[in-house]
């Protein structure tokens, strides 16, 4: 006998049963239920391995929607544009920062949101055709990037102490450490003759202060004498209206030539006792100055070494060691 087989039934209960599989899997995807969404865009400025298409999106640990897309931004190939479905009645706000959160050891990642505190919605930026929220890099990228960076820095310190430890810089210090060895050892030896010059050094420099000192007391002496000399001219100013007047009285009078001559023989008198004997003590004095001078000239000519070793000493007595 021949079977009867319906197949248009078999056929539509093979349909059916794809629909009644087919919306079991939805049930299974959505978690039994179904929620409005809502777009988002994310520009990653980082490396998004481990972020694949329906990875979940995180609020703060709880699963608020799934990455729809990844893509290279084609206005910015520097950037990863994600594109986000996210649950409608999640608070995404003007505050809100998106991150890559490494999911154990799995080597997935998820977006995970933060911020929301904020009362304002976030906006949609000019141009774009769903709000933007803003993307800040992980802490395992920067803590990797700090690596890098340190790594990097590592490396140009190593090649600059290579550089400095060249063979030719390494043997310039060596030369620089025998050359100070060979100084030293010169200093040493000639210890004696360095003590001998600060001696001299130290003598010289007593020399030069008692030099001064003279210097300053015949500048003194010459200060008085022109002091003297100006008590002397003051002295013959005073006596000039004598005179004067002495004459005026002989033109006058011839009975006060008498007084006019004992008027001068009074100015002749206090000029021999007082004003010459000045006069002369100033011109001895100038001339003693004027020798001190020329006998301190003559011995700097005949030795200048004076000025750093002093005068010389007299020749030894009989019996006296040099």
């Amino acid at each position: 006998m021949e079977s009867k087989v319906n197949y248009t039934a078999v056929g539509l209960f093979v349909v059916l049963l794809g629909a009644l599989l087919g919306g079991l899997g939805w049930w299974l995807a959505t978690g039994g239920k179904q929620t409005a969404t809502r777009p988002y865009l994310i520009y990653a400025t980082d490396n998004v391995s481990g972020l694949k298409t329906d990875s979940n999106v995180l609020y703060r640990g709880v699963t608020v929607g799934k990455v729809a897309s990844i893509e290279i931004d084609p206005k910015n190939p520097a950037l990863i544009r994600i594109k986000v479905e996210i649950d409608s009645a999640v608070p995404v706000r003007n505050d809100t920062v998106a991150q890559l959160s490494p999911l154990g050891v799995t080597g997935l990642s998820a977006v995970n949101l933060i911020g929301g505190a904020s009362s304002t919605p976030l906006p949609t930026p000019p141009g774009e055709p769903d709000p933007v929220i803003p993307y800040k890099p992980s802490v395992f990228t920067q803590i990797e990037g700090g690596i890098n960076d340190a790594a990097i820095t590592l490396a140009r310190i190593s090649q600059r102490v290579d550089a400095l430890l060249s063979p030719a810089n390494v043997q310039s210090i060596s030369d620089t450490l025998r050359n100070l060895q060979t100084l030293s050892a010169a200093l040493a030896a000639n210890q004696n003759n360095i003590n001998q010059m600060f001696a001299n050094a130290r003598q010289t420099s007593a020399n030069l202060s008692q030099m001064s000192a003279q210097g300053s007391a015949l500048m003194q002496q010459s200060q008085a004498l022109v002091k003297r000399l100006d008590g002397v001219s003051a002295q013959l100013g005073g006596l000039m209206p004598q005179i004067g007047a002495a004459a005026n009285s002989v033109a006058q009078a011839g009975d006060t030539t008498t007084a006019f001559t004992q008027a001068g023989v009074q100015a002749m008198t206090q000029l021999q006792t007082r004003t010459l004997p000045e006069v002369d003590a100033l011109a001895r004095n100038l001339q003693q100055l004027s020798s001190q001078l020329g006998a301190l000239t003559e011995n700097l000519k005949a030795n200048p070494s004076q000025l750093l070793y002093g005068p010389a000493l007299p020749p030894p007595g009989p019996g006296e060691k040099p």
